[in-house]
């Protein structure tokens, strides 16, 4: 992922986004940015799955389209080109996922992670805490709780400490509500 998919446009092209929805096909290997409040700005990059549930595509369990209009949380969608994916599986840390303390709420991430339904995904985006469960997410997925490494994670990265970038941090947690009416 680039600096620029972790900075969402001044305004936001749907033209675009529906023109690149209309080619798409499953199996497409995308990088998609998204921003919504409870998380902050967000990029997925991973393959496109079609969704027989939702009738539309989704990168890493977020819906990219509904009925081939690109998503309210859907900011940027571009092609993940082949020398990215094999420097990315290429830098992708060999040892055993881990959390530290260096994970922290306002930290800017980059998770990898493997979910069956969706295949092997990255999320990067600023981490978020919180208080309900003691958890570190991003982009909606678990990082981890009570510094326990999710199930799913395979590798953690911090690309900047909490302060050291200029993304938005978005408040902790404190009350999961109603998570289904969440825009991703």
């Amino acid at each position: 992922m680039t600096d620029d998919d972790l900075t969402p446009p001044a305004k936001r092209n749907v033209k675009a986004l529906t023109a690149f929805l209309g080619e798409m096909e499953a199996g497409d290997a995308v990088v998609a940015t998204f921003t919504t409040d409870r998380y902050g700005v967000f990029a997925v990059r991973g393959e496109v799955v079609q969704s027989q549930l939702l009738g539309a595509f989704t990168l890493g369990s977020h819906p990219l389209d509904s009925n081939r209009k690109p998503s309210k949380a859907l900011q940027l969608l571009r092609t993940f080109h082949s020398a990215e994916r094999e420097e990315a599986a290429a830098s992708r840390p060999s040892d055993p996922a881990a959390v530290d303390e260096s994970v922290a709420h306002g930290a800017l991430i980059r998770v990898t992670y493997s979910e069956p339904a969706y295949g092997v995904f990255d999320v990067a985006g600023v981490a978020v805490h919180s208080s309900v469960d003691d958890s570190i997410l991003v982009g909606s997925w678990m990082v981890s709780t009570h510094d326990r490494i999710a199930e799913r994670v395979l590798a953690v990265e911090v690309l900047a400490p909490v302060g050291g970038h200029e993304l938005a941090v978005p408040r902790e947690i404190t009350s999961w509500g109603n998570e289904s009416a969440a825009d991703v």
